[in-house]
């Protein structure tokens, strides 16, 4: 299963689910009005029927249901913001959205983020990811089973292959905002 944490309007599962059609893919956010054209979409369809592999579920990463603890084969969360943003830098504050992030992810599943971080956000920026914010952010996330594997700066490609309304509007990808990608997998048991 493909889960779209922080989907937002949801328009990347709909295309993810419409290019893998044997997936099941699930959007999560907080707010179900920004989803709710989205799961209105997969439910009728458009052009030829249905999205029948597209799912909406009305959720914060501080509060996933249990139903889907270890679901994610595959976890995205593309340009954050509020909690989830600070959940997937792992920072002290937003403990239980980073539990939350863990939780989804299967065993030797993955996760990747695509984040971006600037003044606004009140939160240390990250004009570059320095040896304590990776160490930082490691660490948050290895207690909740998971492993960084890599962090690095996202290439243009990356932003827009991820199909994100919100990154068109921060400019990610077009040199306003500096975006990074991070992968993490889930422990083996």
């Amino acid at each position: 299963m493909i889960v779209d944490l922080g989907t937002g309007d949801g328009r990347a599962v709909l295309a993810r689910a419409a290019a893998s059609p044997r997936d099941l893919v699930i959007g999560i956010d907080a707010d179900v009005r920004s989803m709710a054209e989205a799961s209105r979409r997969a439910a009728r369809g458009s052009r030829g029927g249905a999205v029948s592999n597209a799912l909406f579920v009305a959720a914060a990463a501080e509060s996933i249901p249990p139903e889907l603890a270890g679901i994610a084969q595959e976890l995205t969360v593309t340009f954050p913001w509020g909690s989830l943003l600070r959940g997937a830098l792992g920072l002290p504050d937003a403990r239980a959205a980073t539990a939350g992030i863990g939780a989804l992810v299967a065993a030797a599943g993955r996760a990747t983020f695509l984040l971006s971080v600037a003044e606004r956000d009140r939160i240390p920026t990250l004009e570059r990811l320095d040896d304590a914010a990776l160490d930082r952010l490691a660490r948050a996330h290895a207690a909740s089973g998971l492993r960084l594997v890599e962090a690095r700066p996202a290439t243009r490609d990356e932003i827009l292959s991820a199909r994100s309304s919100w990154a068109r509007r921060l400019g990610a990808g077009d040199g306003v905002r500096t975006a990074w990608r991070i992968e993490l997998v889930g422990a083996t048991p």
